[in-house]
This record gives structure tokens, sequence and C-alpha cells, in this order.
């Protein structure tokens, strides 16, 4: 059995790390791909359907290019979390995020899962690592029919 004080550590531990999804989310809003990578711990692991980047450098460069390609106004939500307390100052979030943007000729709507370790034993919470899984990105126009 655990004591109360181990309980609520993990408590602590398990808030202080949901604070980073408003943060990620709220970068996304107004992309800048340094901030973004600020985001993750020095030897922070970002896995996406194109692969894994390693570190911040690695990191940054793959927000640079991604937000080059769509340079659409975006906001980012991210719904139904569910955290998982893995050791100290180690989370596990899982969530949705939905997005939807315009630029100016098309708007994008787009959902999809993040699985984040999240790092809270420094400062500030930081992603450990991150697994980006985009179940649709489209424009308005394309829609998503089956």
């Amino acid at each position: 059995m655990s004591t109360v004080e181990e309980r609520l550590g993990r408590l602590e531990d398990v808030e202080a790390a949901r604070g980073i999804l408003f943060d990620y989310a709220h970068t996304l809003d107004d992309p800048d791909p340094r901030t973004v990578a600020g985001l993750f711990t020095e030897d922070g692991v970002l896995h996406t359907a194109s692969g894994s980047c390693r570190g911040r450098t690695e990191i940054e460069a793959f927000f640079a290019t991604a937000f080059a390609k769509d340079p659409s106004n975006k906001r980012h939500f991210i719904t139904n979390s569910k955290t998982t307390w893995l050791a100290p100052g180690r989370v596990r979030i899982d969530s949705y995020f939905l997005f939807a943007g315009r630029d100016t000729d098309r708007s994008v709507l787009g959902w999809g899962i993040y699985v984040d370790v999240v790092d809270v034993s420094g400062a500030a919470p930081r992603f450990a690592e991150k697994t980006i899984d985009v179940h649709l990105n489209t424009t308005l126009d394309q829609g998503w029919a089956s």
C-alpha cells in the first residue's frame, strides 16, 4: 500500500505533465519550430508516420518543414486525455487532437492521437517522447468521405 505522500507525489506529477498539452497546442497555433522543439527534453524523441527525430535540433527541423508545407492559420484542440503515472518524474498521456485551419484559398481539418511521455522532473514539464498519429488531414473541399 502506498503512503499518502507517495500518492500525492503521483498526482502532482500527473497535473504537471497535463499542463504541457496546453503549451503545445498554443505553440502550434502560433507556430515557431524552435519554440515547439523547446517543449522537448534535450534528447527527446518525436515519432511520426515519416519517421523519428531525436534531439531538439532534429525536432526543430521536422517542424520547420511541416510548417512550411502547410502555412495555414490553425487552431489546435487536445481532448479526452488519459494520464498514467509511470515512475517518479515520468507520466504518459494518451489524447485525441483536432485542428481546423484556414489559408487564403482553402480550409483544413484534421484529427488523430498523441501518445506522450512527459518528464516532469525538471523546472518545467518537457516531452521525453511524443508520437503523432494523424488519422485525417484534409481540406473542406475534399472532405473525409469513405
